[in-house]
This record gives structure tokens, sequence and C-alpha cells, in this order.
């Protein structure tokens, strides 16, 4: 048997936690979120997926504000986390860096599972990151974790396929079906001392940040149409990806690339709005190829099709995004 005490706080984490606890060999003994954070405009406070899920469970659940006791006084995980007596801390998306007081507590130490074939894509938004630069290749890495967001040494990486159309819930959903394995087996391994693992290469090294609602804005004049189409499939079902029109944001629901040959003569210049054939319309992007705008929803009304936005806003046909 395995013990483990479990680090983290999305839903991600959350879907892993819950393979975790139906796994006969592991044993996980404590759970550790971020705190509960206020949510919406009565700014309740609501637990993390993970911290629920756990409860739910009836598996015990720490949220220190802090991991480091020396500032602020968190001695209570450390002591909690000594007397399981823990082979392995896993974190999956805990968000906050681990200090070494914790990280030399387990026996064989902190395993680390990242979205991202390290060095590349170290941080916050690994995936979403991977979808939005076009890589064909993105994967899962097991490693040990240091004092630094990212850094540990590699133990095993396990590689995914990043297909054209795929969306970064397409690539969360192919992680699903490898993950539960490679933890697993890694853990196994290294507990039996079967792996050896390797520094990684800091010159290397890229990063991703938190991703914000801002981060979905696109413009057709600066942008080429697999750039924005890539942006789409990153940032879709969140934070969406916009422009503005008239002053408002328009909220792109669902683009594609237009590969067909044009029904109607037009005028193709960069950013206009432009019919493509029956009730169908797109974008002129800045490399002159178009992306078809299937769905659409304009600050302050419904979403709808691109034929009804069109027949609610005639003037659109001549109009020209940024």
């Amino acid at each position: 048997m395995i013990k483990i005490a479990f680090f983290g706080t999305p839903e991600f984490a959350w879907n892993i936690l819950s393979w975790i606890l139906e796994y006969s060999e592991i044993d996980t003994a404590l759970v550790v979120s971020q705190p509960d954070k206020p949510v919406w405009r009565k700014k309740e406070l609501f637990p993390t997926p993970v911290k629920q899920f756990a409860l739910d469970a009836w598996i015990e659940v720490m949220q220190p504000n802090s991991l480091n006791s020396l500032l602020q006084g968190e001695i209570g995980l450390q002591e909690n986390l000594k007397k399981h007596d823990l082979d392995f801390i896993v974190v999956v998306a805990y968000g906050k860096i681990i200090p070494k007081e914790i990280l030399d507590i387990p026996k064989y130490g902190c395993i680390n599972l990242h979205g991202s074939i390290l060095p590349q894509y170290r941080w916050a938004s690994p995936v979403q990151a991977s979808v939005k630069a076009g890589d064909r290749e993105t994967g899962l890495t097991t490693m040990y974790m240091s004092e630094w967001m990212d850094e540990g040494d590699i133990l095993q990486i396990q590689k995914v396929s990043i297909d054209p159309d795929d969306s970064s819930l397409d690539i969360f959903q192919k992680f699903t079906d490898i993950w539960p394995s490679l933890l697993v087996d890694t853990l196994k391994k290294v507990q039996s001392w079967e792996l050896e693992w390797a520094p990684q290469n800091n010159g290397e090294a890229t990063y991703c940040g938190k991703i914000s609602r801002e981060d979905g804005e696109v413009r057709f004049q600066k942008q080429s149409a697999q750039e924005i189409y890539n942006t789409y499939r990153a940032y879709t079902p969140w934070p969406g990806i916009y422009t503005w029109y008239e002053g408002k944001r328009l909220v792109l629901e669902e683009v594609r690339p237009f590969i067909w040959e044009l029904e109607y003569e037009a005028e193709l210049q960069s950013g206009k709005f432009t019919k493509l054939a029956k009730n169908h319309y797109g974008i002129v992007c800045s490399d002159w190829e178009i992306l078809e705008i299937l769905r659409v929803k304009l600050e302050g009304k419904k979403s709808m099709d691109a034929m009804s936005f069109v027949n609610g806003n005639r003037e659109v046909l001549e109009y020209c995004f940024q």
C-alpha cells in the first residue's frame, strides 16, 4: 500500500483525486487545497472542487493560507503530514510553491504531475499555451518537486498528440486517459528505486501565466486565421475569444477555418466581415485567409448563429474589425 497526501485545487486535480480514491493500492490520508474564495456578486465563499470532493469522501482536508511555516506559523500542517508517515505527497495543480520543510516530509519525496513536456510551458496554463502555439504534441510529466515552481527533476514523460481541431478540453480528456497509469507507474518505480531522474535544462524553459478574460481578445488585422483559430481552441470554453463591434464586446462562440472557394464576389480586406456563401459569413484575417463565424454573442444580447446576427445587424456587412 502506498500512503499519500494529495495537494490540489481545480477541477482537473479533482478528476485525478477521484481516480486515486478508487485505486486499491493507494491510501490517501490527507488532502490539502487552497482556501475557499468568494465568487459572484454576493462574494459567498465556495469550496474548491478538490476540497468538496474530499469532504464528500470523508477525507480530512486542510486549507492553509500559507505553506511557509517560518513566516506564517502554519506548523499544524507540517505536524499533520508527519504523523501520517507518508510515502509520497502528490501535487496536481495546487497553485502554490511548496517549501522545503514540506518537501522533505514524505519518505520518497513530493511528486508533481504537470501538463506539458517539461521544461516547456512551466507554471499555470501549459495545455492552453501549447494549443495556442499550434503545437502538434504535448504530454504529461511526472517530476520531483523542488522549491521552485516546475523546476524539479523529471521522472517520466508520456507524450500526447494534438490534432488540428483539438481544443484544450480535448487535451485534458486525452490526459485523463493516460495519467492514472503514468502516476501509479511513477510512484511504484520510485518506491522500488527503478527510475533514474534527470535535471531539467533551464536554458530551454518556457513559461505561461494565469489566463485572464482579456487574453481572449483577437485582432483580425494583426493575426492570421490560424493564430486566431488556435487561440479559440486554446480558450474554449473559457475565457473564449472576442472582438469589438461598435464599442461592444462580440464573443465569437464558434468559429472554424474557411477552406472552400467563395460563392460570392468579395473585397478581401483585412478585418472585413464577408459573405462566404448562402447563410455563411466570415472575417478576413491579416494573412488574407478567412475565419468562418458560426455563432456569436454580442454584449447585452443572447447567443445566436451568424445568420441571425447579420439579420439583426445588416450594417455589419460593411464593417471592418480591428
